[in-house]
């Protein structure tokens, strides 16, 4: 697994913008994609990050060669802000099956 992270800031007036885009493109993900998460932090509510899981590194790869990832950089920049991107390849994980 792969996971690529989008960090930004937007302020309360143009969330609305970054939360119905991030709905509107979950439509239809890219194939390699196993998870995506648009998370907002407690203690700066103007501090947002889209967490992404990928199959594997050639999956995102792919889909950042045909520029699919920047759909979630545009979703940023529509709503008034400026990511970075940091990508980290998994070293171990845990996930409880409920």
């Amino acid at each position: 697994m792969f996971i690529s992270i989008l960090t930004g800031h937007v302020s309360d007036e143009n969330d609305e913008i970054l939360k119905s885009r991030f709905a509107q493109e979950l439509r239809h993900p890219p194939q390699g994609l196993l998870q995506t998460f648009l998370i907002q932090s407690q203690d700066a509510p103007r501090h947002w990050q889209i967490i992404s899981v990928w199959r594997s590194p050639e999956a995102y790869e792919q889909a950042h060669s045909e520029k699919v990832t920047e759909v979630c950089v545009q979703m940023f920049c529509d709503a008034g802000g400026t990511p970075e991107r940091t990508t980290f390849h998994v070293v171990g994980n845990y996930t409880r099956m409920v």
